[in-house]
């Protein structure tokens, strides 16, 4: 019986699906990275402007506020289809174009680099690409 209802609590995790999230839930998350990883203002301040240089402090917050969105696992990386599903607000084809371009964006840390640094790699990479689109599918509903 305790097996059946594990596989059971599997199968919920495994099927749930992904919740798009908006201005409010990325600034409720930026704000607890900020505190979390102990942000200086002055990166803060770029940050606010979609600034994202390459340092520590910098791949480590931007893999806090991915992992905190549903984007970014450690161990597995980032998740496709919840990134395209947030780009397009909950209206993603994934066998269209931009599936193709988001996947082209990340890797499965062949490198063995930290988590931070992977994260930071196809974070980079998204905003690059795709800066209008995740700004708009962070706008409210029309």
């Amino acid at each position: 019986m305790k097996y059946l209802v594990a596989i059971c609590m599997l199968i919920g995790l495994v099927s749930a699906e992904y919740v798009i999230k908006n201005k409010e839930d990325m600034l409720s998350y930026r704000e607890a990275c900020v505190k979390e990883l102990k942000i200086p203002n002055e990166l803060v301040e770029q940050y606010q402007k979609w600034v994202y240089p390459n340092d520590a402090q910098t791949q480590c917050y931007l893999k806090c506020v991915f992992t905190k969105f549903g984007l970014f696992d450690n161990q597995s990386g980032y998740n496709v289809e919840n990134i395209h599903t947030q780009l397009s607000r909950g209206h993603a084809n994934h066998d269209d174009v931009l599936h193709g371009q988001i996947e082209a964006c990340l890797d499965k840390n062949e490198q063995g680099s930290n988590a931070c640094e992977w994260a930071y790699r196809g974070a980079d990479c998204l905003l690059k690409n795709h800066l209008k689109l995740v700004q708009q599918s962070l706008a409210p509903k029309s």
